[in-house]
């Protein structure tokens, strides 16, 4: 995995995240169990970031419910709510 950040034009902070075919594979090899963290600190950001995959939305959901607190903000993609 490659972590990165950088700037847009306007000044925002972009962060970016290479994931290698290994990554990807143990991604869909063990769905819900297999977590990344990425400590923002170490890229000079204010929050950390948690990536994580499922089979579907919905199974995604399921396991923000049981692993994060009821404080967590969740933005599901407008096309999935229709």
């Amino acid at each position: 995995m490659i972590k990165a950040t950088s700037r847009t034009r306007d000044g925002r902070t972009v962060l970016i995240i290479g994931l290698s075919f290994g990554n990807l594979d143990k991604f869909r090899a063990e769905p819900i169990d297999t977590f990344i963290q990425i400590d923002g600190k170490e890229l000079d950001l204010p929050i950390d970031v948690v990536m994580f995959s499922g089979e579907t939305e919905a199974q995604l959901l399921h396991a923000l419910n049981a692993t994060f607190g009821p404080g967590t903000k969740i933005t599901i993609d407008k096309k999935l709510k229709q």
